[in-house]
């Protein structure tokens, strides 16, 4: 390509960059969010009922427990709270007309137990949570942290993992390597 050529090009694709990068500056802002709507299922601590809130809801909204569906009572502020009798936790919120916010909620589990056995012991392998997608990540910001607090207490005493969090494998896993690599880098600059 011929250097007029290359220049040429050059300098039509940054106008045109900057016209385009221009008109999205100057395109109006969406309005106001919508506030999300937030459910949650709290389990008694005896495992005999469930109670069912949300808020930030649009009437008319029902309520389904994967048996059955019945009406919610939302009020003028958008919240609601329901109390059930059985062991299921596991709600959806549902919309009744298809123009509303949120089609689904799914709720999100709180809470006790409800089957009223012991705590489960941290060191037995089979009572630790299953990996979740974002454990190796957090494993990693939480053992760098530690590594780091660790190391400008004393470099004599390398940091230990605190077991009586629940956490799953692949969350220890990555805490140890970041932890530990956090230590080595702040005392002994490797």
């Amino acid at each position: 390509m011929y250097r007029r050529t290359r220049r040429a090009m050059i300098t039509s694709l940054l106008v045109s960059s900057v016209a385009v990068g221009g008109a999205v500056a100057l395109a109006p802002t969406a309005g106001a969010a919508v506030p999300a709507a937030s459910c949650t299922a709290t389990r008694s601590p005896d495992g005999t009922s469930v109670t069912i809130s949300g808020e930030g809801f649009t009437a008319p909204r029902t309520l389904n427990d994967g048996e059955s569906t019945v009406p919610l009572n939302v009020d003028a502020s958008g919240n609601f709270l329901l109390k059930r009798f059985q062991k299921n936790v596991s709600y959806t919120v549902l919309a009744v007309n298809e123009d509303q916010n949120f089609i689904f909620v799914n709720c999100k589990e709180v809470g006790g137990t409800g089957t009223g056995a012991a705590t489960p012991n941290p060191q037995d392998p089979n009572s630790q949570p299953k990996n979740q997608p974002g454990d190796r990540n957090q494993g990693r910001q939480d053992g760098s942290q530690a590594g780091r607090t660790a190391a400008k207490k004393s470099c004599d005493t390398p940091p230990q993992q605190d077991k009586s969090q629940q956490h799953s494998e692949a969350y220890w896993q990555s805490w140890t390597q970041a932890a530990n690599r956090a230590f080595n880098r702040t005392c002994h600059g490797r």
